[in-house]
């Protein structure tokens, strides 16, 4: 939270205006407001009542690119969701971004004069938040770092990261992961802003959010007194990755993995892992955007392997010759539903609704063309997990 100091500096600046004035940080969550002079427009109002100015917004003003501003500039209108164009300046120390100044100006009519008195406040402003922000940083570094630590596959850091969390309530844990796509080199810092709004978003009443955030997306455990149902996590995901997608305006997507739901903060990182795993299978296996990790079955097992691992040689001899020898791939997804059936010859003509004696003479033909043993085990599981193969090569 920002100092009253900063509040003060904010309401003496907007008298002198006689124009709204608002402070947010980087990632335009409100800092300090004054109050109104009559200039409010949709964006401000839900800014004032519900403390946050909505995803929209938040994409309008961060797709101006104001992260990197080097000097004041205007934020365009946005008549879509109800904005007015705003004199945006941003709030530096020694080159870090530590917040953002901006001035409602319907009318673009801000004078030399009152364009200078903003940008002296700006100054004042931001060697008041120097010290906030330091210490609130440094405080939610910590935090990441801890919850990092709690789902790290190294025992000694989970150990440590455990430590510090102790005091969290709750015993039903349960992870979503959050991952990023097409992330473009200049939207770093706006994709982190926005996954960290997604996993706001995962609040639950009566629980606690155990949050960090990465480059590549971020994870937030739900952490809760008892247990919370497949629908409600999978609810709360799609809400994380419609912020997302909101913040990101069409810069860059977001797909998410829920895990398993475990005892213990200790345990917390296995429902992790499989959450990440999760997000691995989209789109390859799974349309997203949401992706059940305890649903994966064998697939689990196969995102696995580094992605760099999975080509054509991953197939077993007998797959790559059905493919050479059956284009359209009717005998390939004929043996896929009889091996799926479990070699259940009568629920696979079923499921491919055709008759018994067709189904057997297509799995003629495919052990004529590969080969295989279809009354072998062991040839049965390389095929299977071979079809699930083909599914990750596409």
């Amino acid at each position: 939270m920002p100092s009253d100091r900063v509040q003060q500096l904010v309401d003496a600046l907007a008298e002198q205006l006689q124009r709204s004035v608002v402070v947010d940080d980087p990632d335009v969550r409100l800092l300090a407001t004054s109050r109104h002079f009559g200039d409010e427009d949709d964006v401000r109002v839900r800014a004032v009542l519900q403390r946050d100015a909505g995803s929209a917004a938040v994409a309008h003003v961060l797709g101006a690119g104001v992260r990197t501003w080097p000097q004041p500039a205007w934020i365009p209108a946005e008549p879509a969701i109800g904005m007015h164009p705003r004199w945006c300046v941003p709030l530096r120390w020694r080159g870090e971004l530590l917040g953002l100044l901006m001035v409602i100006d319907a009318d673009a009519r801000l004078t030399v004069d009152e364009v200078a008195l903003i940008g002296a406040a700006s100054g004042e402003v931001a060697a008041v938040l120097v010290g906030d922000r330091h210490a609130a940083d440094a405080a939610t570094a910590a935090r990441d770092a801890d919850v990092a630590a709690l789902l790290s596959r190294v025992a000694e850091e989970r150990t440590r990261g455990l430590a510090a969390l102790a005091g969290t309530a709750g015993t039903q844990v349960r992870a979503v992961v959050l991952a990023l796509r097409d992330v473009g080199p200049d939207d770093g810092e706006h994709a982190r802003a926005a996954v960290r709004r997604g996993l706001d978003a995962l609040g639950t009443r009566g629980g606690t959010v155990l949050a960090t955030v990465t480059d590549a997306g971020g994870t937030g455990l739900l952490v809760t007194a008892g247990p919370t149902d497949d629908a409600t996590v999978a609810g709360l995901a799609a809400a994380a990755v419609g912020t997302v997608a909101e913040v990101a305006a069409g810069r860059f997507t977001c797909v998410a993995g829920t895990g398993p739901a475990v005892v213990g903060l200790d345990r917390g990182w296995v429902s992790h892992r499989t959450a990440e795993l999760a997000t691995r299978a989209v789109p390859r296996l799974q349309p997203g955007p949401v992706v059940d990790g305890t649903a994966l079955g064998v697939q689990a097992v196969l995102l696995r392997v580094p992605p760099e691992d999975w080509d054509e040689t991953a197939l077993p001899a007998e797959l790559t010759a059905l493919r050479a020898g059956d284009p359209q791939g009717r005998l390939t997804a004929t043996l896929a539903a009889w091996l799926d059936a479990g070699g259940n010859a009568p629920a696979a003509a079923d499921a491919l609704h055709v008759h018994r004696t067709t189904l057997h003479y297509r799995l003629d033909r495919v052990r004529e063309l590969t080969g295989a043993d279809l009354d072998d085990g062991a040839t049965r599981l390389r095929l299977h997990l071979g079809l699930a193969v083909a599914e990750l090569l596409g």
